[in-house]
């Protein structure tokens, strides 16, 4: 147990116990609430809790849920089964957000529930609302036993059972759920204003007595619901925790999403005594998610219309730059022959509407044979095989590639009022692909397998397509080539190319 000193010689305003196994959260909470003028005392251990509470005798317990051993809702059990302890107000912190859990911590006898992360603005007040409650009981306590010689012993009792049916109202009337429960015949005994304002009933007293086939016209409805109290009556279990959509829309004709959960009610000797419901209203988490989801679709739907899918698979890891080496990569460099001398004489949008129809038919026979489009730059079209998911048959599939963009063009000279040739060039060997930089993210290539495809492009002639001696030795097996000889290229001096000229039976 650590001992925090406090920050001034004002008197603390309170001693409070704080239970978690995590010693740096305890610090941190410790160290927020020593600057408070509250007065620490820090554990990591449920089952010391149990003792040093009741050497202690803190004003109010602040306990996690989730610790080795005994866990939060094990020790408040605990300490309200003792009578030394029983009165101290016990809040839970915790990083679950459950409802159930939130129940359950209520059922174990807690007064307040906060979720981690948290604000300071929020717990202070949390727990400045718990000892102002604890002192207006001790008050409460201390004008009874004032008035117990003046009133019978029967109506001083009266009198402490409807304080705290007031205050049971007051919480239950003020936390966001809607909550109602039912004895063992299936008999509603009670619920809150939420509950009793989302059945349309006037007041939570009129609840009272009812049955499900009260509120429902539909009785096979009400039966259902029926048998799943019964179920969690006999199993004494929690039987229910289902997102659904209620049976009556809002009064515009909207659905009404709802959390429901349902558990069983234990008296003192353990035994089964009801059930109780909590229903949360979920129509705008819903609605918010529908709407992200939608939103997200949308987003990964323009990734991937500029990314390869396991590139944008990579992204959302949060990898900042990604490069990987590709060491049988396919490279095809197409470029519309006089289509610059073209755009100037034409008016730009005409310009781009052609330009966009030759590279959507460029588009279509990429994705026909599975190959990935890299670029366009500017008349220029830029396709490779092999990656990111590397395939071993990446130059024949550029090769077919090739081929149809050349029957492509072919078809499409009689629909354009435009005279246009295509040059096409091929070459095959290893690359580096990536995305690097933090805007306007494209997968691009390097190395000098793309430098030489770009140059049997700007070599060729149009109509035809050139391919590198690497990719001939890959292709000859299958497809009709023609050695066109020695052609200079540039940085790379005389290299021995090919004509690709079509397929072999």
């Amino acid at each position: 147990m650590t001992d925090h000193p406090l920050p001034s010689e004002t008197s603390p305003k309170a001693t409070l116990l704080l239970v978690d196994d995590r010693v740096e959260n305890l610090h941190l909470l410790s160290r927020l609430l020593s600057r408070k003028r509250y007065q620490t005392h820090t554990l990591t251990d449920g089952g010391k809790a149990l003792k040093v509470a009741q050497e202690l005798e803190p004003d109010l317990i602040l306990l996690d849920v989730n610790m080795p051993g005994i866990d939060g809702f094990e020790v408040c059990r605990r300490l309200k089964a003792n009578p030394e302890t029983e009165g101290i107000p016990v809040i839970f912190v915790s990083a679950l957000d459950n409802v159930i859990d939130k129940v359950k911590a209520f059922a174990a006898g807690g007064v307040d529930y906060i979720t981690k992360p948290f604000q300071l603005a929020e717990v202070l007040a949390r727990i400045d609302n718990q000892l102002k409650l604890k002192q207006l009981q001790a008050q409460l306590e201390a004008q009874n036993a004032r008035l117990q010689a003046e009133v019978r012993d029967r109506l001083q009792a009266e009198e402490a059972l409807r304080q705290q049916e007031q205050y049971l109202r007051l919480v239950l009337d003020n936390i966001p759920q809607q909550v109602f429960w039912k004895d063992t015949n299936l008999v509603f005994r009670g619920c809150n204003k939420n509950w009793s304002d989302a059945a349309q009933l006037t007041s939570p007293e009129d609840i009272i007595g009812k049955t499900d086939y009260d509120l429902f016209a539909d009785s096979t409805i009400a039966e259902q619901f029926r048998s799943q109290d019964r179920q969690i009556i006999e199993t004494n279990c929690p039987d229910l925790h289902r997102i659904a959509k209620k049976q009556k829309p809002d009064a515009e004709g909207r659905p009404i999403w709802l959390d429901i959960n349902k558990l069983p009610i234990h008296d003192n000797n353990g035994d089964v005594v009801g059930v109780l419901g909590v229903l949360e209203d979920i129509t705008q988490r819903k609605l918010a998610e529908e709407a992200l989801q939608a939103e997200k679709q949308k987003s990964e739907h323009l990734l991937l219309n500029i990314l390869p899918k396991p590139i944008v698979d990579r992204l959302k890891q949060l990898e900042s730059a990604i490069a990987d080496r590709f060491d049988d990569t396919t490279v095809l460099f197409a470029d519309i022959v006089g289509f610059t001398a073209l755009s100037s004489d034409v008016p730009p949008v005409e310009v781009v509407n052609l330009l966009n129809e030759i590279f959507s038919m460029f588009d279509r026979l990429a994705d026909r044979h599975g190959l990935e489009k890299i670029k366009t730059i500017g008349d220029a079209y830029m396709v490779a095989g092999g990656l990111p998911i590397p395939r071993s048959d990446s130059p024949e599939a550029v090769a077919n590639m090739a081929l149809d963009i050349l029957d492509a063009m072919a078809q499409f000279q009689p629909r354009s009022k435009f005279p246009l040739q295509i040059r096409i060039g091929m070459n095959t060997g290893p690359v580096v692909a990536g995305v690097i930089g933090i805007k306007k993210f494209i997968y691009d290539l390097w190395g000098d397998t793309v430098n030489v495809a770009s140059r049997m492009e700007s070599t060729g002639v149009p109509g035809r397509i050139q391919v590198s001696e690497n990719t001939y030795l890959r292709l000859q097996q299958s497809f009709e080539l023609e050695e066109r000889g020695l052609t200079p290229i540039k940085g790379k001096g005389l290299l021995k190319t090919y004509w690709l000229v079509g397929r072999k039976n």
